[in-house]
């Protein structure tokens, strides 16, 4: 990731958030780890009362799509603050999960993991360092990355159908299933929150 990355926290502006688990390592791969950034991502909403719009957990990824106001206001709430508070949770309850899978099994789910948690790598970060962080300021753009987000399980391959990926914002918007997670944007351009 670029050193002279800078975020730009202006009002209105949509953040689209890629951030990489640490080597690309798949801690996502199963479904508690994947509820793990679900629940991140509830935390953003509650507390921060934020608008988020769209997502997608990956095995060794996640993007976001959130407008980072709280509801009401027209200042936008730092995105290092977000990403801050979103890393924080994923970090503390995703080694909880990983802790109980670990007692249970006695391993991890692939050799990389099992390298990770034998401490073979020194630190044991869940996420890289950086993330990219893209800003948004047109529908269509807002679309593409939406788009992106529901069709990457299928791109690699995970599933023939976006709907058929439980862990997106794919299912809430297609077949109004709030399940999993329900977003806050109701479609209209611009974003009125």
């Amino acid at each position: 990731m670029p050193s002279n990355l800078r975020r730009h926290d202006g009002p209105g502006f949509i953040h689209f958030w890629t951030i990489s688990c640490f080597r690309r390592l798949g801690f996502f791969h199963l479904d508690p780890m994947k509820q793990v950034v679900i629940d991140a991502l509830r935390v953003l909403q509650t507390e921060f009362r934020i608008c988020l719009i769209g997502y997608v957990v990956m095995p060794e990824h996640v993007h976001v799509l959130l407008l980072p106001h709280a509801r009401g206001s027209l200042d936008p709430l730092p995105i290092s603050k977000l990403l801050n508070r979103f890393k924080q949770h994923v970090g503390y309850y995703g080694k909880e999960c990983l802790r109980d899978y670990w007692r249970t099994h006695g391993h991890l789910w692939s050799d990389p993991l099992n390298r990770w948690a034998g401490n073979e790598f020194g630190k044991q970060p869940i996420w890289n360092t950086r993330g990219h962080d893209f800003n948004i300021d047109h529908e269509k753009t807002l679309y593409e990355k939406l788009e992106y987000c529901h069709k990457n399980p299928v791109t690699r391959e995970l599933v023939n159908h976006p709907d058929e990926w439980l862990w997106s914002s794919y299912r809430f918007y297609e077949l109004h299933d709030r399940s999993v997670l329900a977003m806050d944007w109701d479609g209209r351009w611009p974003i009125a929150w």
